[in-house]
């Protein structure tokens, strides 16, 4: 790739011509399954307790997360000049047991942060003014600090599962190319993140049927982001690698 930078104004203008492309394919797709996850959801029933209940939830849950991956795959498959096909659905489960470590490791990193924080709000809320106001502020602030901590996290690793759809790297592998290809980017990326977010907002107001063309065109967009900072990332280690061949024939050749 050539003058390769991260423009959210480039980023929307190529996930729209996407969108003009296959976007009629890809939100008849997501309409497709969210019928049939309505469906499973009425044949299941109320009672909890039932067989009918626990199998109907079950399988609506393994359908969302195949879907999700192989819509995801799909997306990456447009990137790449292929045509949406259907087979990609049958040939992600492949994948699928990483996938499931990598949502199992995140889950896990979002329940330990939110355990610690919510222990300490409920300490700093308990604890009595007349004892001390510096602790209910020391609470509030940890609070705030597990927060952003936790917001930071999840913007480092965001691109893992694509990662995995895309490659053939494991859970760890995947969180620590995300974790390098988001550094120094973590700020343009709230940024993205908050603008896809007004566009789905826009795209409920938009009598509420325009929200599933949003969410497509905003997968668009963070799977264009995605490849844009892997690509970022390839031309600032070949520039590295460049410069310390550089440095070292220059070293044998003052030597």
């Amino acid at each position: 790739m050539e003058n390769v930078s991260f423009s959210q104004s480039m980023m929307f203008r190529k996930s729209w011509d996407f969108m003009k492309k296959q976007g009629v394919t890809m939100v008849g797709l997501y309409l497709a399954f969210m019928a049939v996850s309505l469906f499973l959801g009425l044949i299941s029933g109320n009672d909890v307790t039932s067989v009918r209940y626990i199998l109907g939830n079950l399988l609506a849950a393994i359908l969302s997360w195949g879907f999700g991956m192989g819509f995801g795959k799909l997306i990456l498959n447009i990137l790449d000049g292929m045509e949406p096909k259907m087979s990609v659905f049958l040939s992600i489960w492949s994948r699928a047991w990483t996938y499931l470590k990598l949502e199992i490791l995140i889950l896990s990193v979002i329940v330990v942060l939110g355990l610690i924080a919510f222990i300490v709000a409920d300490f700093a809320i308990k604890t009595p003014l007349v004892i001390s106001l510096f602790i209910p502020l020391l609470g509030y602030l940890i609070l705030v600090g597990l927060s952003i901590l936790l917001c930071w996290i999840m913007i480092r690793i965001s691109f893992a599962g694509m990662i995995i759809l895309d490659t053939e790297l494991g859970c760890r592998a995947a969180l620590k190319r995300s974790w390098c290809i988001t550094k120094g980017y973590e700020w343009k990326l709230i940024l993205l993140y908050l603008s896809i977010l007004l566009l789905n907002i826009l795209g409920l107001l938009a009598l509420v049927v325009g929200v599933f063309f949003t969410i497509v065109m905003s997968l668009f967009i963070s799977t264009i982001a995605y490849r844009v900072l892997w690509a970022l990332y390839r031309e600032n280690e070949s520039l590295k690698t460049e410069i310390s061949v550089m440095n070292h024939d220059n070293k044998e050749f003052g030597e």
